[in-house]
Order: structure tokens, then sequence, then C-alpha cells
């Protein structure tokens, strides 16, 4: 092989502009994909930071609960929300030794400072000491037992 002196190729300087523009356009990539990452991450941050403040500032009170039987056996549960953020109940259980009862609620607000007495029918036994359990919307729950 002969190889010419007079052969042409890039220079050197026209090789490291095209390197440099390469470099630039890989790390402005870079960059606007890492802001987009970091923000994503900062918004799912900020979300979940609120909500669990928002469940420790959570506090609801199991007031009084009582057993009646006009016209059907019943019980009734008032409940206080003592929280500085209202509260919202999704969900009460009565437990007692024969199984679990479940009540659902869609509007189960309570406003803080304020109390919320909710009937519920319920076939219960003389003496038979059941467990009543509350759960939030914030998937909070509190419990009381209670003997009729």
């Amino acid at each position: 092989m002969i190889f010419s002196a007079r052969s042409r190729g890039l220079s050197t300087i026209v090789t490291s502009a095209i390197l440099l523009s390469a470099v630039a356009i890989m790390g402005s990539f870079l960059v606007s994909w890492s802001n987009n990452v970091l923000v994503s991450h900062k918004m799912s941050m900020e979300s979940s930071y609120a909500s669990k403040m928002n469940k420790l500032n959570e506090l609801l009170i199991i007031e009084n609960v009582w057993f009646g039987q006009t016209p059907s056996k019943f019980v009734n549960i008032t409940m206080n929300n003592a929280g500085n953020v209202w509260l919202n109940v999704t969900k009460i259980q009565v437990i007692n030794s024969t199984g679990t009862k479940e009540f659902k609620f869609t509007r189960g607000q309570i406003l803080p400072g304020k109390s919320n007495s909710t009937m519920l029918s319920y076939g219960w036994v003389d003496n038979s000491p059941v467990d009543i359990i509350i759960t939030t919307a914030r998937d909070s729950a509190y419990r009381v037992k209670a003997v009729p």
C-alpha cells in the first residue's frame, strides 16, 4: 500500500468542534431529563409528607357507645374529632365472639371540634363483649371495647 502525503482528513479543530457539540447536546439532554425526574420525585415527596402529617394531626375520640333495642337491636356510637384536620370515617367494624359485621360509609366527614353520632343496626347479645374498630380515610384505626 502506498500512502499519499497529500491525503485529506479532518483537522483536529473540526473533530474537536464535533466532539464538543455532541457533548453539549448530550449534556443538555441529561440535565433536562434529571430535572424532570427530580420534579416528579419532589411532587411525590410533598404529597406523601402532607398525607402523613394530616394522619398525625387526626384524632378521633369515641365518646359513647350504647346499645338499644327499640324497634330492633342497634348500637349507637358517638365520635368526636379532637384533631385539627377534618376526618372521614369510612368503615366501622363490630367484632364479637361469633364474627365481624362491617359497616361502610360514603359520607362520614367530621369537622375539627365537632361530634357525630351514628346508629347501626346490630343484633347484639347481653353480656357478650364486642370490639368496635373505626377506620378513617387516612387509614387510621380507633378501637374500643364495649359490653351490651
